[in-house]
């Protein structure tokens, strides 16, 4: 997992060019469609500015039109990069619930003992699953389940759990 930029929120990742007019196949890791409007604008690491000329689904991505990408060639330098929004465009979300990037590096704990941190969300149908990061053990995987997951402490940055039958034996 790569560490992203503080008060960053990754929203795409350029996978490829697409034709020839400068268009690039982006994954997209935001389900706000406002967010790749015509005239959107994401930054990447660096704080370069990318202003969105169009966007339209194709093939489970989103091809995109930047300003200033006109053709082939500038659209294979952009392969692989990560365009963010600052975490204050991210719209809030109801009691309970959390964004990946806010638990990601989390401190889990079990009955205050710490288990490891948060490196990573997988998604799945039923629910997310929490890849917990051990000093030299395997990583443990907790779903994100009201069984197990009782508290989020956002501001002290720990997620205490409790965790399911079969799970404790490895922890």
């Amino acid at each position: 997992m790569t560490a992203e930029p503080e008060g960053k929120v990754l929203v795409a990742v350029v996978a490829a060019p697409h034709g020839i007019d400068g268009a690039v196949s982006a994954e997209v890791y935001s389900d706000n469609p406002r967010r790749f409007a015509a005239g959107a604008e994401l930054a990447t690491a660096e704080g370069r500015v990318m202003r969105i000329v169009s966007a339209s689904p194709h093939k489970g991505r989103l091809l995109l039109h930047l300003s200033g990408v006109e053709d082939r060639n500038a659209a294979e330098k952009l392969r692989g990069l990560r365009l963010y929004v600052d975490e204050s465009e991210v719209e809030p979300l109801p009691e309970g619930s959390w964004y990946w990037f806010q638990l990601l590096g989390l401190t889990v704990k079990e009955k205050g003992r710490v288990l490891g941190e948060i490196a990573d969300v997988l998604p799945y149908t039923a629910n997310d699953v929490y890849v917990v990061q051990r000093e030299n053990k395997k990583d443990l995987l907790i779903p994100a389940l009201k069984d197990a997951v009782k508290q989020v402490d956002l501001d002290a940055k720990v997620m205490e759990v409790e965790l399911p039958a079969g799970l404790e034996d490895e922890a």
